[in-house]
This record gives C-alpha cells, sequence and structure tokens, in this order.
C-alpha cells in the first residue's frame, strides 16, 4: 500500500504504508470532527483550539498515547517536530506536492482558508504572507501508521501570531518582525473496536454540515 496524503479542514495527515483504507477513511473524518468542534466552540481563543479538538476526540474514543510540552519555535517548524527523520521527510514532501502541483489546487485552498484567520489580502500559494497587518492561524501536521490493526497519529499543532510588515512563511519564525510560532506534539490511538460504533453518526453529522471538505494530495 502506497503512502497517501489529504487536507482536512487545517489539517494535512500523511497515511504511511499499511493503513488501512477504512483506516484512513476514520482518521480523515475524526480529525475533520474534533476540528469543526474546535473551531465552533473556541474561536480565536488558539490556546484553547487543541483542548477542545483533543477531548472531543478522546469523547469519540481515541486516547492519548503521549503528549509533548508546548514550545516556541525559533527556526524552522519541521525541525521542531518530534519526529523521526523519515516521517518528517514524507510530511515535507506531502507539503510541496500540495504547493507545487496544479492538481492540488483545491486542498491548498482549502488549507490556506482554514490555517489562517485573518489576513488582509488574498492568500497566495506556498503558504507566504506578503504586505503589511496582523496574520494569526492555527494548522496542524500529522503522522498515521499502523500496525496488527493498532492506529496511530502523531499530531504537530502550530499556532503563530505575526505583527509586522514582512513574513516569510507560515513555516517560519525569523525574527525579521514580531512573530511567535509555538508548536505542541501529542500522539493519539484509535480505540477501533470502540470507534466502530459511532463510524457511521460521525460521518452523517459531517455530511449534514453542509460545510464538510477533505481533499486528497496527488503526486508522492
Amino acid at each position: 500500500m502506497s503512502i497517501s496524503a489529504a487536507v482536512c479542514v487545517s489539517i494535512l495527515p500523511v497515511f504511511l504504508p499499511g493503513v488501512s483504507t477504512q483506516h484512513q477513511e476514520d482518521v480523515r473524518n475524526s480529525l475533520e470532527f474534533a476540528a469543526r468542534a474546535a473551531d465552533k466552540a473556541t474561536g480565536d481563543d488558539y490556546a484553547g483550539w487543541f483542548n477542545t479538538f483533543k477531548t472531543t476526540l478522546l469523547n469519540i474514543h481515541w486516547f492519548s498515547q503521549q503528549d509533548g510540552l508546548e514550545q516556541e519555535v525559533q527556526g524552522l517548524v519541521f525541525d521542531s517536530l518530534d519526529l523521526s527523520g523519515s516521517e518528517r521527510d514524507l510530511l515535507i514532501r506531502a507539503l510541496n506536492a500540495l504547493q507545487q502541483k496544479a492538481e492540488n489546487e483545491q486542498a491548498l485552498n482549502l488549507f490556506n482558508q482554514s490555517a489562517l484567520d485573518e489576513v488582509s489580502q488574498d492568500v497566495v500559494s506556498r503558504l507566504l504572507f506578503i504586505g503589511g497587518g496582523n496574520y494569526h492561524g492555527k494548522f496542524q501536521l500529522a503522522v498515521c501508521s499502523e500496525n496488527n490493526g493498532a492506529v496511530v497519529v502523531s499530531t504537530s499543532y502550530v499556532h503563530f501570531n505575526v505583527d509586522g510588515a514582512q513574513y516569510g512563511s507560515v513555516l517560519y519564525a525569523d525574527g525579521k518582525v514580531e512573530t511567535k510560532t509555538t508548536l505542541s506534539t501529542h500522539v493519539l490511538g484509535l480505540n477501533s473496536e470502540l470507534y466502530s460504533n459511532v463510524r457511521d453518526s460521525i460521518k452523517k453529522k459531517l455530511e449534514d454540515s453542509g460545510i464538510s471538505e477533505q481533499e486528497t494530495i496527488s503526486g508522492l
């Protein structure tokens, strides 16, 4: 089974080989369901967003395996991820495909619109901010694996605030303007047996919401 990736609201999950088709759908729906709940409950409260996101996942039969300490990022976000080198490389490949492949335009637009809260102009490709103003946003990078039917997702939640004339990229905090980028990493497992009892209701709630959007990323 090959590597695949998707955009679910402001989350970019990468699925390692071996993750079943059903579990990929379960992960995508769970992540979107939790993100929608967090957006609705917290609005601009970035400190509380991930707490609501995680609580929602716990309520639908995910469980916490590891919580990382929140840290302020001083360089590349990717350099701060608590992931193996190969997992980090896969995320970079997915993000590059998202930004550079024309067939991923819809996925890129979904990611941009969901990750950014306030922008004074249209968001351009490659997640670049150009021009003056204040920018606030959040996004999440995730790596999903499966071993003997056990599903594990390592998530890296990033929230950022930018005040200044220019900011190179969401993925940088280069000190050229007043920036603050904070990263927290968490490892979550899925109780597949219990989740199967709520799978259809979660899928229906997403469909009935009228705002559910997930886009696959091609070209990996």
